[in-house]
């Protein structure tokens, strides 16, 4: 065995198992929440030109993307953030529309970290942008999307710290006194530290934190001038949920899901039986129950061991 074939970069990890449908547990029920909301799901290149995210001045994204040069010269990066993407693509197509527009992401991204930051250079996201909203009511449902989203998966011991960019705490009490009559008043905190790397946010920004993790598990904030970069003007408000933390937070915390999805049936079956074994098979899977067929001889102490500490239901011809 070539076990130099096994390894990952550093930075960059496999997902699988338990801990793979307890992520994509989290991404499903996020998604079936944020479309309560009106908002429709856009997906933008893994690869996309440089200049699409650079700026002279912005040391962040001069210094952590992954740089590639294609056939034709031009300089393309992996995506290191959607906000970006999101907004080149909302100037391209939905320049003509005069209506709020409410898109939602998810993926992985990529950021070309120092070998001794101690963080992964590809992980993955999920979020919402409001374009086409001003309004200080569009930031309060982004930040009630948050709430209401991590609620949703056990998670109750987090902060959402809020502050501003500019000098306008009025409309930042506005949005709080919002979220305050909806009864998320335990959640929610102003905190002049908060602050942000990206450069393009102009108003509202805020960061959520819960224990079990170095590092926020959800951040954005208001950008109202972001789109003039690429041609477009209109406000804009959104976020990002970063998963993989969420995901080490809930493990810390001790918060698991139980979910019928995993559950699983395994038809166990001598060579004679296999027709009986089959038509069984068939009906549990017409009756959406996740059903493993297995041989008599497969089925060992080792998967009887695993059945039994799953819960899985045997049944044996």
């Amino acid at each position: 065995m070539n076990l130099s074939l096994l390894h990952t970069p550093d930075g960059v990890r496999d997902f699988y198992g338990k801990e793979l449908d307890n992520k994509n547990f989290i991404m499903n029920s996020f998604e079936n929440n944020i479309k309560l909301y009106g908002y429709d799901e856009i997906q933008t290149p893994t690869l996309e030109f440089l200049n699409v995210f650079s700026e002279e001045e912005d040391y962040l994204f001069q210094t952590k993307t992954f740089r590639f040069i294609d056939r034709d010269g031009e300089t393309l990066v992996l995506r290191p953030d959607y906000t970006p993407s999101v907004a080149r693509c909302a100037v391209k197509y939905f320049s003509d529309e005069n209506i709020p527009l409410r898109f939602f992401y998810k993926g992985n991204s990529f950021s070309n970290k120092g070998l001794y930051e101690g963080k992964a250079i590809e992980v993955t996201q999920m979020g919402i942008e409001l374009l086409k909203d001003d309004s200080y009511a569009g930031d309060a449902e982004v930040l009630e999307i948050v709430i209401k989203n991590l609620l949703l998966i056990g998670l109750k011991d987090f902060k959402v710290c809020v502050n501003t960019k500019e000098d306008n705490t009025e409309r930042l009490q506005k949005i709080i006194s919002l979220l305050n009559a909806k009864g998320f008043s335990g959640y929610v905190t102003y905190d002049p530290e908060i602050d942000s790397n990206f450069k393009y946010y102009t108003g509202m920004i805020f960061k959520v934190y819960t224990y079990g993790v170095g590092d926020s598990i959800c951040k954005g904030g208001r950008y109202n001038s972001l789109l003039e970069k690429y041609g477009g003007s209109a406000p804009a408000v959104g976020c990002v949920f970063m998963i993989d933390n969420i995901l080490q937070s809930l493990k810390k915390q001790e918060i698991s899901f139980d979910y019928e999805s995993n559950k699983k049936t395994y038809i166990v079956y001598k060579e004679e039986n296999l027709d009986e074994a089959m038509k069984k098979a068939d009906e549990l899977r017409e009756a959406n129950i996740k059903c493993v067929m297995m041989g008599k001889d497969l089925f060992n102490e080792e998967v009887r061991n695993l059945c039994s500490q799953n819960d899985y239901t045997v049944i044996e011809f």
